[in-house]
């Protein structure tokens, strides 16, 4: 017998989802979002709080909804580097909890949460001002609590990070917000049996543009046939980095990111306030 281990019940069963009776699962086929309350070009509500780190020089916890992170910022600090360094080193780290999605996941670092690391860094650079900063590292350490959305989460992630970086007192060009928004098809739902081409073209007629939701959760990503993040600097008017997945027309990913870029002025209201009480709390 392993004393160091807990062992688990011999016999379990999986927990029981009473739905009411007149549930029905969510499809693009309906008329409204998978959140009744919010239209296509809404998004969740922002509780975004500075200071939950102590230890570190600046943190920020941002919320929207199901989506929650924590970040936190260490440095300026020496860096690793041998040799002199005109700039200094943006380094981020996205970790996901192991209870922060559907499936649990590992202890590890994945490709995924290393691609997102790669792109929290690529948003986040243009606005550093790293040739302040020579022969330093600053370090980001972002952790998934819990994701509702891959492109939610990312776009959160954005915008945690860029109020810690000015929390810890890092000058900055200005401040970065994160927003996202998913290509949902108006045709049949995906979930429903492949219809033939005939079938598909006297239901829909000609190909539908699909629809553009701000701030998709998860159960709409599963529908998605694309979808795009855009990080924003609202002061300067500049876009700092732009993800693009899936296929689109030309006219939806331009009406999409100016959706984006009026989400992220309002994301930016967020953040300048969460900046300002963290100064009236320090005083």
């Amino acid at each position: 017998m392993d004393r160091k281990r807990v062992a688990g019940p011999e016999l379990s069963v999986a927990p029981l989802v009473e739905y009411p009776r007149d549930h029905k699962r969510w499809t693009p086929q309906d008329e409204q979002r998978h959140d009744t309350k919010r239209q296509p070009e809404d998004m969740r509500p922002i509780y975004l709080k500075t200071g939950l780190i102590n230890q570190a020089n600046g943190s920020a916890y941002i919320e929207l909804e199901k989506t929650k992170l924590a970040c936190g910022v260490y440095g300026p600090r020496p860096g690793k580097r041998t040799g002199f360094s005109g700039h200094g080193v943006l380094n981020c780290e996205i970790k996901f909890a192991t209870f922060s999605c559907a499936k649990r996941r590992g202890h590890m670092r994945d490709p995924q949460e290393k691609e997102l690391s790669q792109i929290l860094s690529q948003a986040l650079t243009p606005a550093v001002r790293l040739d302040l900063v020579p022969k330093s590292t600053i370090d980001i350490f972002i952790t998934v609590l819990e994701s509702d959305g891959w492109g939610s989460c990312v776009a959160a992630a954005i915008t945690a990070a860029s109020v810690a970086l000015a929390h810890a007192g890092i000058e900055m060009l200005d401040l970065v917000a994160g927003c996202s928004a998913a290509y949902i098809p108006s045709g049949p739902s995906i979930a429903s049996p492949t219809p033939s081409a005939t079938d598909a073209t006297n239901a829909t007629g000609p190909s539908l543009a699909p629809r553009i939701f701000m701030d998709a959760d998860l159960e709409e990503e599963k529908y998605e046939q694309g979808a795009i993040v855009l990080a924003y600097m609202p002061s300067l008017n500049e876009v700092t980095h732009m993800l693009q997945s899936g296929k689109a027309e030309g006219s939806i990913v331009s009406q999409s990111v100016e959706h984006c870029v009026e989400a992220c002025n309002k994301i930016y209201a967020v953040m300048h306030h969460a900046l300002v009480e963290s100064v009236g709390e320090n005083k």
